[in-house]
């Protein structure tokens, strides 16, 4: 996927949001309490809540993303730019620069995002990251199953 067809297919927060979800609901959400697979979508407070125990999670509870608050079309920046780097479409990308690009203000953010990005990639390349980025739908839920989320295993020195 080239650059311009990544911003015509994901323009702005509320595309990547939406889009998210979808692959999300795909996949199925499991709730950490009771294990149960059916939710409701709480709208208002854009969550989900499980049917059988009530239990809310969020959008991105137990996922890649978990733990995050930064803006989902900065994941799927990322997630693109990382997959480019390793695909030799650039020369190679820093932390720094992505912070830049974003124009982010906080660093360790960044770097935070871009390590769970290259352990996932690490841990499945081509059953996550890779299919991920063709943004092939039926494989893109494989970023929102609980398994696909992974510690940190490097450490920032």
């Amino acid at each position: 996927m080239s650059i311009k067809e990544f911003i015509a297919q994901f323009p702005d927060e509320n595309t990547c949001r939406r889009k998210f979800k979808e692959f999300r609901d795909e996949q199925g959400v499991r709730c950490p309490a009771c294990g149960c697979m059916e939710h409701y979508w709480k709208k208002d407070k854009e969550c989900y809540e499980c049917k059988n125990c009530g239990r809310r999670q969020s959008l991105r509870a137990n996922t890649l993303m978990h733990g995050s608050q930064l803006p989902f079309r900065y994941w799927f920046i990322a997630i693109y730019m990382v997959y480019a780097v390793n695909e030799g479409l650039w020369g190679g990308l820093s932390v720094s620069e992505l912070q830049r690009q974003l124009n982010h203000k906080h660093y360790e953010a960044i770097w935070t995002m871009i390590q769970k990005i290259k352990s996932n990639r690490k841990h499945k390349t081509e059953q996550l990251i890779l299919k991920i980025m063709a943004f092939n739908e039926r494989h893109f839920s494989s970023i929102c199953h609980p398994l696909a989320m992974k510690p940190v295993m490097a450490q920032r020195k």
